[in-house]
């Protein structure tokens, strides 16, 4: 309990949090008050309001039985009315009794209500109950039941009168208290408002107003304001703070000027090696080759942090050791030395296996494996790892012929720069390797371009001339006659097809138009072939990337190429629809072909498959439909969602 105590004097959120569970408390007690009464009153207003529906189905009852004459029984009709009107005058006694929560509905306990409402109860069970049934069972009416009906209706509803006289009363005294319970509410949250804005200007107003001002005056430079120190809590914690701040201020003013400017130098320092660090990034980040790219880094970085000379040596892993690519301000000797080193083997080498910055002081680590650094002269060799985050590639060295101490922002700056110098490797290998890749890559297109008809025509001239050789060695004159047309007509289309492919090799891919593009395409199948071509363009989509033109084109050609070779056809349509999708139909009116024995023997098909593949490339559609002697159709669908933005 003392603990307790200790607590709210010592601590402001003790006391803010008190104050406020304690109005919190009142304010849930005194609204969970108003909504009982609240909810009481509703309950009471249910009750007079079913205990007056009770006159009035005991009226109605009476006017039926007033209305039947003497010497007869209740008909049908006001059978089913009167026994509705019993079924709800007794349903609403037995929920004036029980109550009902969910309404809600509630009769008042008090004794002369209960009572009341019990003795409502018998009278109608006495008295009513039975007389009713009678008559609901067909009992013939005598002169004077109407008028003994009546006078008990009165005698009834006078109870029922009474009964409710009873729940306005208790309905009028609860609320009469809601009234006063919501008046009281009322005062007393005015009253505790105005206690809170006291407190609240006691314990935090008036500590931040001292606070404020003392800041003020500080502000103005007036270092010796010191704030009174009231009480124990976070306001005399914060002004005692406050005071020894200004304790600190007024001894750490006198030297100011002083550390502004070793803040100042600090600043620029980091000034120049963001300047150095984007310097280097230029240079290494241009096209250039690997000597190159290593040396501009060197003699950038050799002045930059005085250091008498360096290297860069990378990692080849196949081998397992360290080779020298370019060294700076390096003597011979130890250049050669340098050239290719086992990984592991030495100071710098283990620094590359590892990855990780080394930093060594020949004269006070000396050891036989530095001899070769301190014979030419240096006394401080560090090791800075050349890496990205997934590849370790080498490292680079800085040889000092005096003793340096390293800054951790100046081994930051050196790692940050290895960092980049591994990047700039990185991509220099990786271009590299793309133009080893494209260069493979148009191999593949030569060599799909000497494609079956260029191997086939060799081979038909192959035979012929072993079938001449034989016909001159047998001295068969016919023969030779006949062989010698096919020899020529052989010679003829392979020189066609050898122009042709010479001619689609020439394509490469521009800005040039859609339509243009095409028409070229065709005009120069027109001239080899003589064969008439119907084109068809709608451009009215977006444009084609480059490479998804190139490949339409090269299909495009492929496709002409194989109807000038076999489809001995008379007429050519060609359909380029450019909107949100890309179609491209090719139609000839030649003789076809069997798609099944095409699939059975594709390696002979080159042709197709060329097409497939360059469809393939571009996540395009490509289908092929032809019967014998119907001609073939060939269709090329680009999907908008497959399209490349252009």
């Amino acid at each position: 309990m003392a603990t307790l105590i200790d607590t709210l004097k010592t601590r402001l959120t003790a006391k803010i949090t008190t104050m406020l569970l304690v109005a919190l408390v009142f304010a849930l007690s005194a609204i969970g008050y108003t909504l009982w009464l609240s909810w009481q009153l509703e309950g009471a207003a249910a009750a007079i309001n079913d205990s007056g529906s009770l006159r009035m189905r005991a009226w109605k009852i009476a006017a039926i039985i007033n209305h039947t004459p003497a010497g007869q029984a209740l008909n049908a009709q006001d059978q089913a009315i009167i026994q509705k009107a019993r079924t709800a005058f007794e349903q609403t006694l037995a929920e004036l009794h029980s109550g009902d929560p969910q309404r809600p509905l509630f009769l008042p306990r008090q004794t002369a209500i209960q009572q009341q409402l019990l003795q409502l109860e018998q009278n109608w069970q006495q008295h009513f109950a039975p007389q009713l049934d009678q008559l609901l069972a067909g009992s013939i009416f005598l002169p004077n039941t109407a008028s003994e009906w009546q006078r008990q209706t009165i005698d009834l509803v006078d109870s029922i009168h009474q009964t409710v006289n009873l729940i306005e009363k208790e309905y009028a005294r609860q609320t009469f208290w809601l009234r006063s319970s919501q008046m009281m509410l009322i005062v007393m949250a005015l009253i505790g408002t105005l206690v809170m804005v006291i407190l609240l200007h006691l314990m935090i107003v008036r500590p931040v107003t001292n606070l404020h001002q003392g800041l003020q005056q500080m502000t103005a430079g007036d270092f010796n304001v010191r704030l009174p120190i009231e009480g124990h809590d976070e306001f005399a914690q914060l002004t005692a703070g406050f005071n020894a701040m200004a304790n600190e201020l007024q001894q750490l003013y006198v030297g100011l000027e002083q550390r502004v400017a070793e803040k100042t130098e600090r600043l620029a320092q980091k000034n120049r090696h963001l300047s150095v660090l984007y310097d280097i990034s230029q240079h290494i980040n241009r096209h250039q080759s690997l000597e190159e790219l290593c040396r501009n880094f060197l003699q950038r970085i050799v002045p930059e942090f005085d250091a008498a000379g360096g290297t860069v040596r990378l990692i080849d892993k196949n081998a397992d050791r360290v080779y020298l690519v370019v060294d700076e301000g390096i003597p011979p000797s130890l250049s050669q030395q340098m050239q290719c080193q086992t990984l592991g083997s030495c100071f710098c080498s283990t620094a590359a296996k590892l990855g990780k910055t080394a930093i060594n002081n020949l004269d006070s680590h000396f050891s036989p494996h530095f001899s070769h650094c301190l014979a030419a002269g240096f006394k401080v060799v560090l090791a800075i790892p050349i890496q990205t985050a997934d590849k370790n590639y080498g490292i680079f060295n800085l040889h000092f012929s005096h003793h340096r101490d390293l800054e951790d922002d100046e081994k930051l700056l050196m790692e940050t720069l290895g960092q980049q110098l591994g990047v700039a490797i990185g991509s220099q290998r990786l271009t590299s390797h793309e133009k080893e890749l494209a260069i493979i890559e148009e191999r593949n297109l030569v060599a799909q371009g000497l494609h079956d008809s260029i191997v086939q025509s060799l081979s038909f001239l192959n035979i012929q001339l072993q079938l001449l050789q034989n016909a001159v060695k047998n001295q068969q004159l016919s023969q030779i006659e006949a062989i010698i047309p096919l020899l020529k007509t052989g010679v003829q289309q392979g020189y066609e097809d050898l122009r042709e492919l010479m001619g689609n090799f020439r394509t490469r891919y521009d800005d040039s138009q859609l339509e243009a593009a095409i028409a070229a395409v065709i005009r120069r199948f027109t001239e080899q072939s003589q064969i008439p071509v119907t084109l068809t363009v709608d451009n009215s989509g977006q444009p084609l990337a480059n490479n998804e033109r190139l490949q339409i084109l090269f299909i495009l050609q492929e496709a002409l190429s194989n109807i000038r070779k076999h489809a001995q056809c008379t007429q050519v349509k060609v359909r380029a629809l450019n909107r949100a999708n890309f179609d491209l139909t090719i139609e000839d009116n030649g003789i076809g072909f069997d798609p099944q024995q095409v699939q059975s023997t594709a390696q002979k098909h080159i042709g197709l498959n060329i097409m497939q593949e360059r469809a393939s490339r571009i996540h395009a559609q490509f289908d092929i439909h032809s019967q014998l002697n119907q001609g073939t159709t060939i269709k090329l669908h680009l999907s908008q969602e497959q399209r490349q933005k252009a």
